[in-house]
């Protein structure tokens, strides 16, 4: 049985010395530095050097009202070693802060545990690490390992029971005396994901929250729907109460026009849960923000939908429908008239588009993409090539991701949604975050008739945030090359089941998935969908046109200058396949 990824006990052992030596009164002589990191091998160490600073530091630090980086939030991409830095990339040390960070709960699939350790002081940080464990012999042997570290460093793992396959979230709450940092990264806690080496790519959402000088409240429900949301995932991914209260030291005011989404992973969700997460929980975030009756981000049927991400799952017209659908606002979960018909299906009461494949595109690399990258090889991008060659794929949908910054590959998951609302207004915006376009990540909705209710099963952990760009008003010109604003800044840079019906449990886990034998489906709007890819069909990529109202003037869908060209880090829009295959790995297979 493997141990915690990427921890050296011996490594950690010295640290523990060295710690405790720190605290022992000393003379006035000076401690040689004897672990400097010259070597890939001693940047591993679990931390740096101990430092001896006077203990009023910290007070004065905390005394002061310093102003806050990042007060309304911003998306910025990791750094890359060996690429000329930009205002809008960052390094994991200046997400951390180290010398004032207090608290950090850090959540990853992947870990090199060594390493993100060394990037903190432990000295004065205390270190909550939330992971997989797939069983309790695991959680057992994890503890025992990490047992001699004490109070320094706490573990938490979230429940894999049932078919939960993956905990894939990526989450930072970093506590320091005058915020809480809430970092939402594409990027999991190893080297090459934040830029060392120079391979790969990712996507960092942060905001500060200015802590309050008395709680206001105790109630996580009177918070705005990021904070409500963010409290439910921790609760449930087991986080101990003391943090949940911790974080309503903070002020989430400034969050009133994001959202976080997130997938809880279960079996099963019903009634109020099962609402609040996965895509039936990206629907109702749709809904509800600018909600208003003069304003909303819910879109007409014509809503443009761009898709980047570094797993496929085994896609199918169905899915990127019901992708769609949520990415719109429609409610999925309408409860039919009578239980004793055939199993009501997601969206019943949703007139869904008829021409999915010309409203989503798949940005994923092509083989040749990778093998002429810097790293000449991915591991956790994937795409299983039986999925790719089976006859309901939609592989008209993808275009070749190439990063902006040369030879560098990706491993972003970002949804970018431009449309028209049912007021003639036209909308943007965009998701961040973990999730990959597959089922697992997304979850599946279907009707379980025993209990005549419906239910979604989960089967990845993930969780992300939607920046919604502007409310772009119907007749203003839309020659844009910078996003509108709204009033506050966001953008600063299944037991039963029908028996006619398999669960389709394509699953992405980084490189490390399993899943079950894919289910048919049947789709007869796209029965010729070879002869078209064959004569490379393609996009019509300017905006397209749609009545808000009947009689009303035309409403362009905005383009993607909505958002900035800061803010789309690949190359726009991207190359056509044109019969070139993707780069394929069939997760160990």
């Amino acid at each position: 049985m493997a141990g915690i990824p990427g921890l050296d006990r011996r490594a950690m052992e010295a640290e523990r010395l060295a710690r405790i030596a720190a605290k022992r009164p000393t003379s006035t002589e000076t401690v040689p530095n004897t672990t400097q990191a010259t070597t890939t091998k001693r940047q591993r160490s679990i931390s740096p050097p101990p430092t001896f600073r006077p203990a009023k530091k910290v007070k004065e630090q905390s005394e002061g009202s310093p102003s806050l980086q990042y007060p309304h939030g911003t998306v910025k991409s990791t750094w890359a070693f060996g690429q000329t830095r930009s205002s809008n990339d960052i390094k994991i040390e200046e997400v951390l802060e180290k010398s004032t960070l207090r608290t950090a709960l850090l959540s990853a699939f992947q870990w090199d545990t060594n390493w993100i350790m060394a990037k903190l002081d432990l000295q004065q940080t205390k270190v909550i690490m939330v992971m997989q464990a797939e069983n309790d012999a695991v959680k057992q042997q994890y503890r025992q390992e990490t047992e001699y570290l004490g109070k320094i460093l706490r573990l938490v793992f979230p429940s894999m029971e049932g078919n939960v396959n993956c905990m894939h979230s990526k989450l930072m709450l970093l506590f320091h005396p005058h915020k809480l940092r809430v970092v939402v990264p594409s990027a999991n806690l190893v080297p090459y994901d934040w830029g060392e080496g120079g391979v790969m790519e990712n996507s960092v959402f942060l905001i500060d929250l200015p802590r309050l000088e008395q709680t206001v409240t105790k109630d996580a429900e009177l918070l705005p729907q990021f904070g409500r949301e963010l409290l439910f995932f921790m609760r449930k991914k087991g986080c101990d109460d003391h943090i949940l209260k911790g974080v309503l030291n903070f002020d989430f005011s400034n969050t009133k026009d994001l959202a976080f989404i997130h997938s809880v992973g279960a079996s099963a969700h019903y009634g109020k849960d099962m609402k609040r997460t996965g895509y039936v929980g990206l629907s109702k975030a749709i809904r509800e923000l600018y909600s208003s009756p003069q304003s909303s981000l819910s879109s007409l049927s014509n809503l443009h939908v761009d898709y980047v991400a570094s797993s496929i799952g085994s896609l199918n017209d169905g899915f990127l429908t019901t992708m769609h659908n949520a990415a719109r606002g429609e409610d999925a979960t309408a409860v039919p008239s009578t239980t004793t018909g055939p199993a009501p299906k997601p969206f019943q009461d949703t007139i869904s588009t008829t021409n999915i494949r010309d409203l989503f595109r798949v940005y994923y690399p092509l083989h040749a993409t990778v093998t002429n990258s810097k790293a000449g090889s991915a591991g956790t991008i994937c795409l299983k090539s039986d999925w790719w060659k089976g006859p309901l794929f939609p592989r008209q949908c993808f275009r070749d991701y190439c990063s902006k910054r040369a030879g560098v590959l990706s491993h972003n998951k970002i949804l970018y949604a431009r449309g028209v609302n049912d007021k003639g207004q036209r909308i943007a915006w965009r998701y961040v975050g973990s999730a990959n376009l597959s089922e697992s990540a997304w979850g599946k909705l279907s009707w379980d008739r025993k209990n005549k209710k419906w239910k979604l099963g989960c089967r990845n952990w993930e969780c992300g945030v939607i920046l919604p760009v502007a409310l772009l008003g119907a007749l203003e010109d839309e020659q844009v090359t910078k996003p509108k604003t709204p009033e506050v800044v966001v953008l600063s840079d299944d037991d039963a089941e029908t028996e006619s019906e398999k669960e389709d449990a394509s699953t992405d886990s980084e490189g490390e998935t399993t899943s079950k034998k894919d289910g048919e489906q049947k789709d007869d709007d796209k029965k010729n969908d070879d002869k078209k890819e064959d004569k490379g069909q393609s996009h019509n990529w300017k905006a397209s046109m749609t009545m808000s109202k009947p009689g009303a003037a035309k409403v362009e869908v905005p383009n993607m200058n909505a958002f900035g060209s800061e803010d789309i880090p690949f190359e726009y829009p991207g190359a056509e396949y044109n019969g070139k295959d993707p780069w394929f790995i069939n997760f160990g297979s």
